[in-house]
């Protein structure tokens, strides 16, 4: 077994289960023993190691291979060390398997592949007599990816520097240079609560988030189509949770329902929430609107 795969393989044996996917205090979550192996690798092979802390027991980990002498550049190499859930009970979740010449077993692919093979690489160049003499090289491994992007927001709002970053994840060897942005949008209406037999005597706010759907999945959808980048195409939104009502027999008076919005470079939050509000303001829909990354 190459070293690499010796990696992967034992990173996928520890669990790194961002805690948005597990039961609180689930003993499978968080990142903490996977940054632990990795800063025992970065010492034991010479590397400069930090933490960054970003929450309680959850900090990315920084392993710098020095340039030979004074930096004048930096290149960072970014994998997450988070996965998404699954059958937390099911033992086999975390075993790597190699079949057909690939290793699976969770996070094997997004992104502890990415872990082994960029530390790896650092690795055997560190120990190579030639190497980039005024370039130091640094991998972070970062936490919360799959949640709220926690771990990479530390970095950049550090004001942490770098030349070039390449980002780990799986794109079929694809060189990918654009990404699109992602906010999660609340939007609520309201009405007036009555009795079912007598419904006009009430406001149905399920009634007034239906004609907001319409236009958001319509309207909405036609207008962001008209501006589209060139690597990405247009920003996109998506209604994917409605939540309005007790029961058949009472007008609800209360109606939520969340957006996911894709974003396109140029684009920002506030300003989309600006334009939202006013669009909704000229054709008459009631609606409140609040952001997020995520929603209870």
């Amino acid at each position: 077994m190459s070293p690499v795969v010796k990696l992967l393989s034992d990173l996928v044996a520890i669990p790194s289960v961002n805690p948005s996917f597990a039961p609180a205090g689930h003993p499978l979550a968080g990142e903490h023993e996977v940054a632990a192996h990795l800063e025992a690798i970065g010492h034991k092979q010479g590397l400069k190691v930090r933490r960054q802390r970003v929450l309680k027991n959850r900090n990315n980990i920084f392993l710098t291979l020095p340039a030979q002498r004074r930096a004048k550049h930096r290149v960072v190499l970014a994998p997450h060390m988070d996965t998404v859930g699954g059958d937390l009970s099911d033992p086999k979740l975390f075993k790597p398997v190699i079949k057909k010449g690939r290793l699976h077993g969770r996070g094997s692919c997004d992104t502890k592949g990415s872990i082994a093979a960029m530390l790896s690489a650092i690795i055997r160049l560190s120990k190579q007599k030639h190497r980039p003499e005024d370039t130091e090289i640094v991998f972070i491994g970062l936490v919360d990816e799959e949640s709220l992007q926690q771990g990479s927001r530390k970095v950049a709002d550090s004001g942490y520097k770098a030349d070039l970053a390449i980002v780990g994840e799986p794109t079929l060897l694809k060189v990918v240079t654009a990404h699109k942005g992602d906010i999660w949008i609340r939007f609520s209406t309201k009405g007036k609560m009555a009795h079912g037999s007598k419904p006009h005597l009430g406001v149905n706010a399920i009634h007034e988030a239906a004609k907001l759907v319409q236009f958001l999945e319509t309207e909405y959808r036609a207008h962001l189509n008209q501006n589209k980048h060139p690597l990405l195409g247009p920003g996109t939104i998506n209604v994917g949770d409605i939540r309005g009502g007790f029961q058949a027999n009472i007008v609800p008076d209360l109606c939520s329902l969340t957006a996911d919005r894709r974003t396109i470079p140029g684009e920002t939050d506030a300003a989309i929430l600006r334009e939202l509000k006013a669009m909704l303001k000229a054709r008459g829909i009631k609606a409140t609107i609040e952001s997020g990354k995520t929603f209870p």
